[in-house]
């Protein structure tokens, strides 16, 4: 198994929209497991997220593929696509039980890192995101952390 990861920003403010997620997209029998997602407010807003399982992708306008930590990794493509979306055109439909959640106060770098040391495996097909439960900042900052 190799690691992968990314960071990216978003600025998906709507309550109840999801603000980001890790996706498995394709169908080849790769499964990867979520270890670690970081989340830290970019503005000085009352926000309120929320980690949860999704139902469905949604029609994803922004994935972009997670790199690999060891430069002799192979690249995620094809087969292996393994991405993170800010940016959707249709959001995923979600689960209302949450993995995790969390309330954050007006103050620009506050954040959270939640890990999984065992790994949330993420199916084919779907996804694992963040989904504004309240009030969110402007811009936000999500990093990944997936075992492939």
């Amino acid at each position: 198994m190799s690691i992968y990861s990314l960071a990216q920003a978003s600025t998906s403010t709507t309550s109840g929209n999801c603000a980001a997620d890790v996706a498995s997209p394709t169908a080849s029998g790769v499964r990867p497991r979520l270890m670690e997602y970081g989340l830290f407010l970019g503005a000085a807003t009352v926000s309120i997220f929320s980690l949860r399982r999704m139902s469905a992708l949604g029609t994803r306008t922004t994935p972009t593929a997670l790199i690999a930590e060891d430069v002799g990794d192979e690249a995620l493509a094809g087969i292996k696509l393994v991405d993170q979306a800010v940016a959707f055109s249709v959001e995923p439909t979600e689960f209302t039980t949450k993995l995790r959640a969390i309330g954050l106060p007006a103050t620009i770098g506050v954040g959270v890192i939640w890990t999984f040391p065992r790994g949330i495996t993420i199916p084919q097909q779907l996804s694992v995101g963040i989904i504004h439960d309240g009030t969110n900042a402007a811009s936000h900052f999500h990093n990944v952390v997936c075992d492939i």
